[in-house]
């Protein structure tokens, strides 16, 4: 819970006909004269150095179609411009599996307002975001600009079952106070908001701007990864694109690593006491734990197996040629556990994460090196093949 000292959403009497692009503008033009001044200044330089995902298509039209399939390309998606909000308010109520709770839902044009009418009798909350692309799950968000707070509702929607279950973590949250925006889900302070937006965007405004949902550049577009790049696409206009160097450099692995990991998480992002099925959604924290990692320096990123334009390859042939580029020989690729699978099955098995949801353990390593008791904490490099743990 967020101590009462920090500003907390506040609960809408009535849903709005307002859009929330509308909420925005609005909230923006009654700002103080200097902070509308330094928004302006913002966007002026954000239109001065970026050039959108779309400009790039232009001469990089194979990645710009690769990343389209990707997830990063629909990882965060305005209520408004969401066919799960149509859903959802055609499906009218959904009923807490932890709580003696019923959210009810609604909409008018632009917005999806949620109601809780036993709880928090006559209040209202607008969804502004989807966090997620929605090929394993979509968990709303609701931001109030005014009190720059919000909620992560209590509640996502699983593509594996098509329906609503209860937002992962938010078992930690069954308590609640009546009559507060605790009974929508986990309160949110800024900082809260700006680190699960800054994940699933492209950019969001500085801290000494308000956080306001117009100035959000969302998913992870081009130049997320690449920096801005508008002045490279006027050069490339004039056949002098390479006189454009790219701000962002990836000439180490560990720089690489380093990138991934600002939002998939490694060793210094993640709990102590984070169990197997948590930290399976860190695939750079179990990259950097492998032998093949350690062993490979400035060789092996998540490029080495992963498109980084594309959508996630199933393609396990391809993958296990991979493998194959170092055990290729004779004595390395002899396995004395005589596995049933191949080598991801044994090597880099899939865990259950929550509802369903399964990821492939990117510590690459003997299976039976580790338990499913294991935390964080526990799992270290002395347990990796790399030392004598784990041989």
């Amino acid at each position: 819970m967020i101590a009462d000292a920090v500003p907390r959403m506040a609960l809408s009497a009535a849903p709005s006909a307002a859009s929330p692009a509308d909420v925005s503008r609005r909230f923006a033009e009654n700002l103080p004269p200097r902070i509308q001044q330094a928004v302006a200044g913002w966007n002026q330089l954000i239109s001065a150095n970026f050039a959108g995902d779309q400009a790039c298509a232009e001469c990089h039209e194979k990645e710009y179609e690769a990343h389209l399939r990707s997830g990063h390309s629909r990882t965060l998606t305005r209520i408004d411009e969401s066919s799960l909000a149509n859903k959802l308010a055609e499906t009218r109520h959904y009923q807490d599996p932890r709580r003696d709770q019923v959210f009810e839902f609604s909409q008018t044009e632009g917005s999806l307002w949620v109601r809780d009418a036993a709880n928090a009798a006559g209040a209202v909350v607008p969804v502004t975001w989807l966090l997620g692309s929605g090929t394993h799950a979509q968990t709303p968000i609701a931001i109030d600009e005014s009190t720059q707070s919000g909620v992560e509702l209590r509640w996502s929607y699983f593509a594996n079952r098509d329906q609503l279950g209860l937002t992962p973590d938010h078992e930690r949250f069954d308590d609640f106070a009546a009559g507060t925006i605790e009974c929508f889900g986990r309160p949110m302070d800024a900082a809260d908001m700006r680190a699960c937006l800054g994940c699933h965007s492209t950019l969001t405004p500085p801290p000494s701007l308000p956080l306001i949902n117009s100035l959000v550049v969302a998913n992870v577009g081009c130049e997320r990864c690449h920096g801005p790049r508008k002045k490279h696409v006027e050069l490339a206009h004039l056949g002098h694109a390479e006189e454009a160097k790219p701000m962002l450099r990836y000439e180490t692995a560990e720089t690489y690593m380093d990138a991934c990991s600002t939002c998939h998480r490694d060793e210094s992002s993640v709990k102590p006491d984070a169990t197997p099925n948590e930290l399976v959604r860190f695939q750079p924290y179990g990259i950097k734990r492998s032998r093949c990692y350690l062993e490979s320096p400035d060789k092996m990123t998540c490029s080495t197996c992963h498109d980084p334009h594309d959508t996630v390859s199933h393609n396990r042939a391809v993958s296990i040629d991979q493998c194959k580029q170092c055990h290729g020989d004779a004595s390395s690729s002899e396995c004395s556990h005589q596995p049933t699978g191949d080598c991801i099955d044994c090597h880099m098995p899939a865990v259950e994460w929550t509802s369903g949801i399964a990821f492939h353990d990117h510590w690459i390593r003997i299976p039976d090196v580790f338990s499913s008791d294991d935390s964080a904490a526990d799992l270290t490099a002395s347990d990796s093949p790399h030392n004598n743990g784990g041989k």
